[in-house]
């Protein structure tokens, strides 16, 4: 699932862009923040295939740059400055043009190294939904993998309220039921893995994994 972060103080422009990723339907999600501490602790805590920043100071830059981990980096700028390490777009920016380095760059980073995390033997790439390990390729889907993602990011176990707030949101007709079934598909996908999990004095999930 490509999920894309916006930062931009300037918040009818920052929701005009991300409507337009949404629309022409460039990521699955688009999360917005005017804060730009807020998208630093996102850049540390979720996973993203790119972040735009309206406007970044050279300090900003800086840390934003120790902390994505290589995620492809698009700056909207009113006074470009150096930085060899992002896509610099003065403004008025051309959007078409922006847009198609938004989705070449994001497409790329996601069949990247950085993309990955290791699960035992296994490389995860949350992006594009797969566990792979050597030729075997096991395929996910967007809740699997949203799943996955969730419990890695956790080294303490995830209660079911958390796990239902984070990846369906508390959406109609969602209960723990449906979190449980999601549960039970994916421990049949991951049965020879070496990947599972564990319900932790009856409250939450923890993704073990056997040692490589």
């Amino acid at each position: 699932m490509r999920q894309i972060l916006i930062y931009s103080p300037a918040e009818k422009p920052r929701q005009a862009l991300a409507g337009e990723i949404r629309v022409l339907e460039i990521a699955q999600e688009v999360v917005e923040t005017p804060s730009f501490d807020e998208a630093v602790s996102f850049l540390q805590n979720e996973r993203f295939s790119a972040v735009i920043a309206d406007d970044p100071t050279p300090e900003q830059h800086l840390l934003l740059s120790s902390v994505r981990c290589g995620v492809p980096a698009f700056y909207l700028v009113s006074r470009p400055f150096p930085a060899d390490d992002v896509q610099m777009f003065q403004k008025p920016v051309r959007l078409p043009v922006f847009l198609t380095a938004l989705v070449a760059a994001a497409a790329q980073f996601e069949q990247s190294d950085d993309a990955s995390v290791f699960l035992g033997k296994w490389k995860f790439n949350f992006a594009a939904k797969t566990l792979t390990f050597k030729d075997a390729e096991i395929r996910l889907t967007d809740k699997e993998a949203a799943l996955l993602n969730c419990l890695h990011r956790h080294d303490a176990p995830v209660d079911r309220e958390t796990l239902l707030r984070e990846i369906w949101g508390y959406g109609d007709g969602v209960s723990t039921h449906t979190l449980e079934t999601h549960i039970y598909r994916l421990r049949q996908k991951l049965e020879t893995t070496g990947i599972s999990f564990t319900i932790a004095n009856g409250e939450g999930y923890k993704l073990l994994c056997a040692p490589v």
